[in-house]
């Protein structure tokens, strides 16, 4: 939705992110490999996921504005609300930098219903504009 207004360095980091996210339950299933494709896409298509990132610690740092702090928790629930289940090993990475950004119970709750109804329509989308 928005990935394309974070930095490029913003944008690594928040591959590494959606990265963890869907490697967080032990399986990577159809829908969260789609979600993950048009979010690479949005993001230009070539952006690579620094691995220190990947298997060490997040990078809060990168992320300076509110703007990309919405951006990026939103989209990381998208990610996590694709397969329709928001797993319990999903949950921490996300609450860890909903935490770290400041953002209050009810911000995230608005943030998690916004990214339910979002997370099937992007599979959805993706689905027609990718049909041969």
């Amino acid at each position: 939705m928005s990935l394309n207004l974070l930095t490029e360095r913003q944008k690594q980091s928040f591959l590494a992110l959606a990265t963890k996210v869907v490697m967080a339950d032990g399986g990577v299933v159809p829908e969260e490999n789609v979600t993950l494709d048009v979010r690479k896409a949005e993001m230009g298509g070539s952006i690579m996921a620094p691995p220190e990132e990947i298997f060490g610690e997040a990078n809060f740092a990168v992320f300076d504005t509110q703007q990309s702090r919405r951006i990026v928790v939103m989209e990381l629930l998208v990610l996590a609300y694709s397969d329709d289940e928001y797993h319990v090993t999903e949950r921490p990475i996300i609450e860890e930098f909903a935490t770290e950004f400041g953002f209050g119970a009810a911000e995230v709750e608005k943030f998690e219903d916004w990214a339910r109804r979002q997370s099937p329509l992007s599979v959805e989308g993706w689905g027609m504009v990718s049909a041969d």
